[in-house]
Formats: C-alpha cells, sequence, structure tokens
C-alpha cells in the first residue's frame, strides 16, 4: 500500500495513525510489512496417529 497524504499528515494505507511526515508513515509500512503483512500462509496438513 502506498503512503497517502491526508489532512494533518500522511498515512501508509487507508486506515491508522497519521504522521506528520512522510519518512515516519514509510517506516511504519515497513514495520507492518516485515510483520508478515502480505505473506502467503503455508497450509498446515493434517496428522494421523495410528
Amino acid at each position: 500500500m502506498p503512503v497517502r497524504k491526508v489532512k494533518g499528515g500522511y498515512k501508509w494505507g487507508k486506515s491508522g495513525k497519521t504522521y506528520k511526515s512522510k519518512k515516519a508513515a514509510e517506516r511504519q509500512g515497513r514495520a507492518i510489512y516485515a510483520s508478515g503483512y502480505g505473506k502467503k500462509k503455508k497450509k498446515r496438513s493434517k496428522k494421523r496417529n495410528r
């Protein structure tokens, strides 16, 4: 998602905190991706107990 200019500053995405600087909003975006946003989830296979 891109950083957007909004009233009062910048936001990363459509919702969330408004930052005064574009640099801070971009930093938030990097943190979101680092925490797993946008990664595909692995399917867990069912193991059978015998």
